[in-house]
């Protein structure tokens, strides 16, 4: 019995051991459930064109387009009508020049420049300063610029009379700066001479005195693009 009573008690406890180990067994036997992963939101990728850095740019040739309608108003559209100047021949009198004509009533005339173009492209002066100065500033009021075109090359093309008045300044000076579009129907040009004339009148519209019509001391000039 002595002998036996070991042995019992081994058994014992070893059975009670396995009793013991039963949950933990069934805890290691059970799978557990894995969460599965949830699909991550992915940012929205926007594609923008990637610009041609070495890319040859084609210019754009200008061309200009002559306006069907006159640019300056007509003379004799306006209410008040003015009188259209004359032009006379060379006088015969002894004492007089045809090169150095006296103006009665302008002491002066001066012209910034001797041509004023026209058209696209790097032709300059685009306008000029005509500055006159006249003689009776008491009764002066205002003085007009006549101008019309007259081609070079043919002389029988001729264009219509405009007029600009001119802006009044101290000690009986009037300036204007005159472009292509003050001359009527410039585009019908390629090299004109510019034939001007300046009228003086008093605030009655009475005319005082006008100057001889210049014929070739300003031009006209269509300018040409340059070709790329």
């Amino acid at each position: 019995m002595k002998r036996l009573f070991p042995i019992l008690l081994a058994v014992t406890f070893l059975l009670n051991g396995c009793a013991g180990l039963a949950p933990i067994l069934e805890m290691i036997a059970t799978p557990t459930s894995i969460p599965q992963d949830m699909p991550t939101p992915q940012p929205t990728v926007t594609l923008f064109p990637t610009p041609d850095l070495f890319a040859t740019l084609t210019p754009t040739p200008v061309t200009f387009t002559p306006p069907t309608t006159p640019l300056v108003r007509n003379p004799t559209e306006t209410s008040t009508p003015f009188p259209t100047p004359t032009f006379k021949p060379p006088s015969t009198v002894a004492g007089d020049s045809f090169f150095t004509p006296v103006n009665k009533g302008f002491l002066t005339i001066l012209l910034s420049g001797g041509a004023v173009y026209w058209n696209s492209g790097p032709c300059s002066p685009r306008s000029i300063k005509v500055t006159a100065f006249v003689s009776d500033i008491i009764h002066t009021d205002y003085v007009l610029l006549f101008m019309r075109p007259r081609e070079k090359s043919d002389t029988m093309l001729l264009g219509d009379w405009s007029s600009v008045e001119m802006i009044p300044g101290e000690n009986g000076r009037f300036l204007y700066e005159v472009g292509a579009r003050n001359i009527r129907k410039y585009y019908w040009f390629i090299q004109a001479w510019v034939e001007y004339q300046l009228v003086a009148y008093d605030k009655d519209g009475v005319e005082l005195f006008r100057s001889q019509v210049y014929d070739k001391t300003l031009s006209l000039i269509m300018c040409r693009p340059i070709n790329p």
